[in-house]
């Protein structure tokens, strides 16, 4: 299909989380580097946010950060 993008799994999000060069990541950063948008990558981490395997903060007026938690990591390395 034109213009769809191709299903990435929750390990291969956590991945993409853990191959950052910093500690944390904005959903913005993870779109790019996935094709995915903006949106769909926040509705993506809100359910791994509450499946215990990213943890969060918001940092100012508009932006969150993301980090892998101990369990995102295991997940990761189980996948």
């Amino acid at each position: 299909m034109v213009g769809a993008t191709p299903e990435i799994s929750d390990t291969a999000l956590l991945r993409q989380v853990r191959l950052s060069p910093d500690p944390i990541v904005t959903a913005t950063e993870i779109a790019d580097r996935t094709g995915y948008s903006r949106q769909a990558v926040n509705y993506r981490f809100q359910n791994l946010v509450a499946g215990g395997y990213l943890d969060k903060r918001e940092v100012g007026a508009r932006a969150t950060v993301y980090w892998l938690t101990d369990a995102g990591e295991r997940a990761m390395l189980d996948g």
